[in-house]
């Protein structure tokens, strides 16, 4: 114990500074404010304080960052316009009149392109370095590419006309006219067989010569002949080719540019790639519920739909806008152009790593 009025030891502890404290603000004091007078701030709390503080606890830390946000919104729009259409493509094919390998080709053949096609425009977005003005054309092929296919249609040849519980008649087409009412116990056709189309070999004024090529779609009264349906297969399929080819590099350009906004913090892509899922699931919710309901044709040939019968042109519209706000929202992305070998090695890294 030390002597009362030593001097203390060089080696003794010395006491904790006391915390500075907060110094009166003098209200006619000018010029820049000295933050060493201040004490450090103290850590943030996890309460929700507002708008930005709830996003950022939902999305992730870099939810209100405006860069991001666009990002987000992009995923949402882009993926919402195939949530709206493309999950439905096999039921519209087949209610054409397609059968199921025509269906399945239709639809099997977008990703086999996009496969061949995406290295070839993203050496172009390389080599030009054009990365926005690709995306942004890609965008508009979408449109441009996807909108003809609900106006490529087989002609009808000629309209199921039921008389009464399970006989029916082959009659002409008529647009824009009132049939009598068909009975409620019409079951359809009896033919035994399953799938889409089928043959009419049981009508009653059936003529072998004449109509031995005529098919209806299932759950329909409109009647078409079966080179017809090839024909507007073919034609179909000319398109999502040639569609799919221009809009190929879209995923991979926005994909590109993203992680290169990124940058370090890549591993922050799942963040913006949510949205795109969140928008999907939206898009068919909604638009199934609105299909259920669109039985109304502008012009039909034979006096109106059957029960199962859908008016598809809701779907290729929602698609439209969809696809038109996410080119809008693109605009304001910021695009570099990068070699698909990096970009692929980047997501491949984020999953597999």
């Amino acid at each position: 114990m030390e002597p009362q009025g030593a001097e203390p030891r060089a080696d003794a502890p010395l006491a904790p500074p006391a915390p500075p404290h907060r110094p009166l603000v003098n209200p006619d004091e000018y010029g820049e404010v000295d933050t060493t007078r201040y004490p450090a701030p103290k850590d943030a709390t996890h309460k929700v304080r507002g708008r930005s503080d709830l996003l950022e606890l939902m999305c992730g830390a870099d939810a209100v960052d405006p860069e991001l946000l666009t990002v987000k919104t992009f995923y949402f729009f882009f993926y919402s316009a195939f949530g709206s259409l493309f999950p439905l493509m096999g039921v519209y094919f087949k209610q054409m009149g397609m059968n199921a390998g025509q269906c399945g080709l239709l639809i099997g053949t977008r990703p086999f392109v996009e496969f061949l096609s995406a290295p070839f425009w993203g050496g172009l977005a390389d080599r030009w370095r054009k990365g926005r003005t690709l995306l942004l054309a890609s965008l508009g092929a979408w449109i441009v590419f996807t909108l003809p296919l609900s106006w490529v249609q087989p002609k009808p040849v000629s309209c199921v006309h039921p008389l009464n519980d399970s006989a029916y008649n082959l009659t002409v087409p008529k647009y824009d006219e009132d049939w009598s009412t068909p009975p409620r116990s019409f079951h359809g056709l009896s033919i035994p067989r399953e799938g889409s189309p089928l043959p009419v070999s049981d009508a009653l004024n059936y003529n072998p010569k004449a109509n031995g090529d005529w098919v209806t779609p299932l759950h329909s009264y409109i009647v078409y002949r079966t080179p017809d349906i090839q024909k507007t297969f073919f034609l179909l399929l000319l398109l999502v080719v040639i569609g799919e080819f221009f809009s190929a590099p879209a995923i991979t350009l926005a994909d590109s540019a993203v992680i290169t906004l990124l940058g370090e913090d890549a591993d922050r892509y799942g963040h913006q790639r949510m949205f795109g899922s969140l928008g999907w699931g939206l898009a068919m919710f909604f638009v199934g519920i609105a299909l259920d309901h669109s039985t109304a044709f502008s012009s039909h040939p034979c006096g109106g739909p059957q029960r199962f019968e859908k008016n598809y042109t809701i779907c290729f519209a929602t698609f439209s806008v969809l696809m038109g706000a996410a080119l809008i929202t693109a605009t304001q992305v910021s695009c570099s152009a990068s070699t698909v070998y990096n970009i692929v090695n980047k997501i491949y890294s984020l999953f597999y790593r």
